[in-house]
């Protein structure tokens, strides 16, 4: 596998206001390097802002022709049986739900979205006595999306289909949360709802981007289709609490992305990246395949 020639780490945010001007925790945080040499941080009061600066960084890069490993901190997928359960019959699985989601999320300049009132009009879609979302503010709250999760999994859907709590990977990793959690700590679904719909413009309808573009493991079916040569985004999700951290800083997501940052380069420097990249080596053909057109993976789960 030829080697990248820089790196993006990312924690990302679901705030509903900009962050304060004062750098602070629960908020975007941003490392960047090439695979070696001085690292750079930033921080960034909205999506908005830091979506718009990736996007001339890697017009940038790519111009340069260098190969750009960008990590999310955010769920790419759900498990399986998402894409049916909202009647989504084209194919990929993951990218008709990634356009369901995109055509409903709104998330403006200044952070305000309506992830909420998305998590409900997809429980509301989907038909299930209750869930498969949850977590809402009161004021939120509705016959459609619950504050508690008052529900067992897997969620019961007409047709046959029961959705699990827990992707495969996220069974992996007990750490982690489920991407149907959009409220309270560790709600990493609020943050994949209105981060899917930024990748999804970044990844597929950027004029500049779109065609050096690939998600990790989706479209590259882990490493099996990956270009070899020329420029390239490689988009990969990530889990930062993976890696343990010195615990220096009093911000926990500053020091995870320049632990992850760190962790990339060396990992690359060690030639076991590609290892990583090629994915799980014990799954069996469906489970492989259920990851690839469903729920994803996540780059440092083995």
């Amino acid at each position: 596998m030829a080697p990248f020639d820089y790196f993006v780490v990312i924690d990302w945010s679901a705030r509903a206001v900009p962050s304060p001007a004062r750098p602070t925790a629960n908020a975007i945080w941003l490392a960047e390097g090439a695979a070696t040499g001085a690292v750079q941080l930033h921080y960034f009061p909205t999506r908005a802002a830091t979506t718009d600066y990736l996007a001339g960084r890697l017009r940038v890069l790519v111009g340069e022709g260098q190969r750009i490993l960008v990590g999310w901190d955010f769920a790419f997928g759900y498990p399986e049986g998402l894409a049916s359960a909202l009647g989504l019959v084209d194919t990929p699985a993951w990218l008709a739900v990634w356009r369901e989601i995109a055509a409903r999320v709104e998330d403006g300049p200044d952070n305000q979205n309506n992830r909420f009132a998305v998590g409900a009009a997809l429980n509301r879609r989907i038909g299930a006595a209750a869930g498969p979302f949850w977590g809402t503010p009161a004021a939120s709250a509705s016959a459609f999306l619950k504050m508690k999760k008052d529900f067992e999994y897997p969620v019961q859907v007409s047709g046959g289909i029961a959705l699990p709590e827990r992707r495969r990977v996220e069974r992996r990793s007990p750490g982690m949360q489920a991407p149907w959690k959009l409220a309270y700590a560790g709600s990493v679904g609020g943050q994949s709802l209105l981060g899917i719909r930024r990748l999804l413009d970044l990844a597929f309808t950027d004029a500049d981007l779109r065609a050096v573009s690939q998600v990790w493991p989706f479209t590259t079916a882990f490493t099996r289709h990956l270009p070899e040569r020329g420029g390239l985004v490689l988009h990969a999700e990530i889990y930062p609490s993976l890696l343990p951290r010195p615990r220096r800083d009093e911000i926990a997501d500053r020091e995870q992305v320049l632990t992850y940052l760190a962790w990339l380069r060396g990992q690359q420097a060690a030639q076991t990246l590609a290892h990583w990249l090629a994915g799980p080596t014990d799954l069996c053909e469906n489970e492989r395949q259920s990851v690839l057109d469903h729920e994803g993976w996540v780059l440092g789960v083995a």
